[in-house]
């Protein structure tokens, strides 16, 4: 069995896709397959960089999507920080925060 694909090939699959559809006539099919193409353009670019980010923080991003399945509550609600804080997040109210702060600027609560 071959490798599964990378996430960067089902970005430059999506964005061939993306180009394809210019051959569609009808213009409402068009659109809306434009906004399908993009809207998973968009996500799998957020996933790759999330991915990226947790891998910069120490974090197993695997690991983490299994503890969110848990069902220990305690290792959901530890995933659910970490991917906060990856995002810029603020695990606490939701707040975008400074990366160069070990503190939420909006509720002020210690990120770890």
């Amino acid at each position: 069995m071959t490798e599964s694909p990378t996430v960067d090939e089902f970005i430059r699959h999506m964005q061939a896709e993306l180009d394809a559809c210019e051959d569609i006539v009808d213009k409402n099919e068009r659109q809306k397959r434009q906004w399908q193409i993009e809207s998973s353009l968009l996500l799998a670019i957020e996933f790759a960089t999330r991915f990226k980010e947790l891998s910069k923080l120490g974090q197993n991003p695997m690991k983490i999507v299994e503890a969110l399945a848990s069902p220990n509550a305690n290792n959901a609600d530890i995933a659910k920080q970490v991917i906060a804080i990856a995002g810029g997040m603020c695990p606490h109210c939701g707040s975008s925060m400074d990366p160069d702060l070990d503190f939420c600027p909006s509720c002020g609560e210690y990120v770890e």
